[in-house]
């Protein structure tokens, strides 16, 4: 197969590629949130964030941000994982939305 081709690759192995670079919001077991780049998916679930910010909040209840760069994220360590979208991917996805509840109040009726 040659580099960069993905004709023959699994459609779980497609979807994550169409993800790469996207930016992503890990919320981690302890609270702390992590933002960054997607980078890397391995087989156990571990995400590699790129260009990350970890945001926490401290004690007095502050918020602090700083850059930590190249991050893994282990499976086990990760509560929420989100994918930050633009608000014309927002609006295409309640078009779609919207789109299929007729197809699905006819389906009850």
């Amino acid at each position: 197969m040659a580099q960069g081709s993905c004709a023959d690759c699994p459609e779980s192995v497609r979807n994550v590629r169409g993800l790469l670079y996207r930016r992503f919001r890990v919320t981690m077991v302890s609270g702390r949130v992590l933002e960054g780049d997607f980078t890397c998916l391995d087989k156990q679930g571990n995400i590699v964030l790129s260009n990350t910010y970890e945001q926490a909040t401290t004690a007095s209840g502050a918020r602090e941000e700083r850059h930590m760069g190249l991050v893994l994220v282990p499976f086990d360590q990760q509560a929420k994982v989100e994918l930050q979208t633009t608000l014309d991917e927002e609006v295409s996805l309640l078009k779609i939305m919207d789109e299929r509840q007729p197809a699905q109040a006819q389906k009850v009726a």
